[in-house]
This record gives C-alpha cells, sequence and structure tokens, in this order.
C-alpha cells in the first residue's frame, strides 16, 4: 500500500465540498451587503420631491439584497474560497472607508 499525496487525499475524501460550501455563505454575505447598498443608492437617488425615492430606496434594498446574495453565492461556487475570500477581504475594506462613496 502506498502513500497518498495531499490532493489524493482530499479527492477521495470529498475534501473540495465544506470548502466550497463556505466560499458560498461568505459570498452570499458579500453580495447581499454590497447589493444592498449600491442598490439602496442609486434607489434613493432617483427621488424627487414627494419622497418617492424612499420608495425606490426601499426595493432597491429588497431586490439588491436577494440579487447581490445570489449572485455572491454562484461566485463562491465558481471561485472557491481563496478568491472568495480575497473578494470579501476587498468589500470589508471598501465598507470602513469613509471617503468611498459605495463599495466597488
Amino acid at each position: 500500500m502506498r502513500v497518498l499525496q495531499i490532493d489524493e487525499i482530499s479527492q477521495v475524501s470529498g475534501g473540495n465540498f465544506f470548502e466550497t460550501i463556505g466560499a458560498m455563505v461568505i459570498g452570499t454575505f458579500t453580495g447581499a451587503s454590497s447589493g444592498i447598498l449600491k442598490a439602496a443608492t442609486v434607489g434613493g437617488n432617483s427621488g424627487g420631491i414627494l419622497g418617492v425615492g424612499i420608495i425606490g430606496n426601499l426595493g432597491g434594498v429588497i431586490v439588491g439584497g436577494v440579487a447581490g446574495g445570489l449572485l455572491g453565492a454562484m461566485y463562491g461556487m465558481v471561485n472557491n474560497w481563496d478568491k472568495t475570500c480575497e473578494w470579501f477581504n476587498a468589500t470589508a475594506e471598501q465598507w470602513f472607508d469613509l471617503i468611498a462613496p459605495l463599495p466597488k
């Protein structure tokens, strides 16, 4: 019986399954938060004198959160943990940058 390599062990044990699930979870949170911030800002900017921007802002929060969450989950599933973690870190750094108006 021979000694298995690291990549062989992960293939036999399904090692990438939980890594993919974790990337999907962090991608969902990152996508939803980015979608909410971007869509709410754009929806709020379209308002007028009568406060229609509040309704647009609410719609943007709902649609942006759902769409961003779904797209973030797909991003995590396709790109796996390392790339999704880089995306999360870049987005989190932009959340705390008070000069930047929106996450990119």
